[in-house]
């Protein structure tokens, strides 16, 4: 078989072993959102990756995803060349064969965790908002997607906590630290979690999107990974409640500006208090209202369109939602299907 005539074959989708009738492998691709737990989640499913695949699940990582099986389609649009954009159509192929090969190979299901196929920190911060470039960025994957179910996954978080994280996190990396006009923009500006849902709906029609929140699962990443892949695959081993690229706190932050030469900006970080929190009562409160907002939305059923997991003391699509979590304590939400 010729070169050509083979990379063709292969980037067809192929029978499972033993299934008569062909097994089109189905993805769930977990978008994060970053400081969410992604990182942990992403070590927990690394580390189970053997027993995964041994389950008809194969797990795309950052350790795949980013060298190079997404090449080009994760840069900013606003600076893409014309030779990106061909990278990316060679990517969206290369994606595909790969699918191809795992169904061929018994995989029923490729679980993808990258949470930069939305946007970057970095650019969340520049605009003061939250994935903003969601919807151009989600377009170019969907010739990777088509003709395979697709199941998405979000994990959100309230916004005066996502915020700080975020910026703590790019302060640690060199970024400046933010001043009340900078902290402002955050609280104003219009974009919501809603809004980038409805970016994803927009994007991807056809899949089932599934949001769960960092509060309610915070420690517990298997569980809502689990109801994302329709089935109990993912263990939550014990003893995995280390946080990792945890964010610094007032005291480091301080002494890094310092460090820097960044006098005015040690000026807004005061080192005797706990952990960094930039925002003012009033912020706060008007970040916490509208992410009380979204919940209601997501809890009173989305429009229709979402599936949003929360813990429960039944079961959520055959999914005992409470084994493994640690707030069977809190008051119980409930899963709302579409």
């Amino acid at each position: 078989m010729s070169p050509l005539l083979h990379s063709l074959w292969r980037s067809l989708p192929h029978s499972a072993p033993g299934d008569p009738w062909g097994t089109i492998v189905e993805i769930c691709l977990h978008l994060g959102a970053h400081r969410t737990g992604t990182t942990s989640a992403q070590i927990m499913l690394k580390r189970q990756a053997g027993a995964l695949w041994d389950k008809g699940l194969a797990y795309l990582g950052p350790e795949r995803t980013r060298t190079g099986l997404m090449a080009g389609l994760l840069k900013n649009p606003n600076t893409m060349l014309p030779s990106d954009v061909k990278l990316g159509t060679r990517s969206c192929g290369r994606m595909r064969m790969e699918f191809a090969r795992f169904a061929h190979e018994g995989c029923s299901q490729v679980l993808i965790s990258e949470e930069n196929v939305m946007g970057t920190m970095k650019q969340n911060i520049a605009f003061s908002k939250p994935y903003p470039q969601a919807a151009a960025r989600l377009a170019r994957f969907a010739p990777a997607f088509e003709g395979h179910d697709l199941r998405i996954g979000l994990c959100i978080r309230s916004y005066e906590a996502h915020w700080t994280s975020q910026l703590a996190f790019r302060i640690q990396m060199g970024a400046a630290v933010p001043d009340a006009s900078e902290l402002d923009r955050f609280t104003t500006q219009p974009r919501r979690w809603r809004t980038v849902i409805g970016d994803i709906r927009r994007a991807f029609p056809q899949a089932e999107i599934f949001v769960w929140t960092f509060e309610e699962w915070l420690g517990n990443q298997a569980s809502p990974l689990n109801a994302l892949m329709g089935r109990e695959v993912i263990d939550a081993p014990l003893g995995f409640a280390r946080r990792f690229n945890a964010s610094m706190g007032r005291r480091d932050l301080h002494a890094l500006a310092l460090e820097r030469g960044d006098r005015s900006g040690a000026a807004r970080i005061d080192p005797t208090r706990g952990r960094y929190a930039p925002f003012d009562r009033n912020q706060t409160e008007k970040m916490q209202g509208d992410y009380r907002d979204d919940l209601t939305w997501l809890t009173t059923g989305a429009d229709g369109h979402v599936t949003y997991i929360s813990p429960t003391e039944g079961t959520f699509g055959g999914l005992d939602m409470t084994k493994g979590s640690h707030h069977d304590r809190q008051k119980r939400g409930v899963a709302h299907a579409r």
